[in-house]
């Protein structure tokens, strides 16, 4: 097996014989050699990266006996985060994951809230509200949702749906009629926090003093452990 095309080695054979302290002499079973900088380990595999810019991968066990000593004595460190910029965590399993940008919309459709919950692993606020008639929906609507911070609040936490009832809890709509039965809403304005598969976590109505500062608290109580 060929360390690198004759045409990288050529090319090696032309640069200054100087070296960054990050690069050195690398020998392969062959007996050939290169100059290239230690980039990562991957189990047997080593990431090398050539002069040139260029990167490439070569089985550990093809390498030197002093080369092998070489990387284990000075593993490869993860590479230095630029100045001014924050080095940033990976995921952990089954957290949300949320864009920076993401904005939250009112959806009107379960099928699409549980997708969006899915993708964005966020619990779905689904709103049994009458908007155009029932005065504690109004309030709710002035006292929280229309206010900034819960905008701010959803976009980052919740997935939207809004089920907007006719005068009296009316509607022609068979799915919300369907999903009213569903969750046994008597009255409006009704809310639950669900996850993206239908369990529901908590239920939650209008109430004196809400304010998106104490739906928030509610919400993150809520999503912490199923009812």
């Amino acid at each position: 097996m060929k360390w690198l095309p004759v045409c990288l080695l050529a090319g090696l054979s032309l640069w200054p014989s100087a070296l960054r302290a990050e690069f050195r002499n690398w020998t392969n079973a062959d007996g050939k050699n290169v100059d290239a900088e230690l980039i990562k380990v991957d189990d047997d595999n080593v990431t090398f990266r050539l002069r040139n810019g260029n990167t490439t991968v070569y089985p550990q066990a093809k390498l030197s006996a002093a080369d092998r000593e070489y990387i284990t004595k000075n593993p490869p460190s993860a590479p230095a985060a630029k100045p001014g910029t924050a080095e940033k965590s990976p995921p952990e399993a089954g957290s949300p994951t949320v864009d920076d940008k993401r904005k939250a919309k009112w959806l009107t459709k379960m099928s699409k809230a549980r997708d969006e919950a899915k993708e964005t692993g966020l619990p779905i606020l689904v709103l049994f509200t009458g908007t155009s008639w029932c005065p504690y929906c109004i309030k709710l609507e002035a006292q929280v949702f229309a206010k900034k911070d819960f905008t701010a609040f959803a976009n980052k936490n919740l997935v939207l749906l809004k089920l907007d009832f006719g005068p009296g809890g009316s509607t022609n709509n068979k799915e919300q009629k369907k999903l009213q039965e569903d969750f046994g809403v008597k009255g409006f304005p009704t809310y639950f926090l669900t996850a993206a598969d239908g369990t529901r976590l908590a239920q939650g109505g209008y109430n004196d003093g809400i304010t998106p500062e104490s739906f928030a608290a509610w919400v993150k109580s809520a999503a912490a452990k199923p009812e």
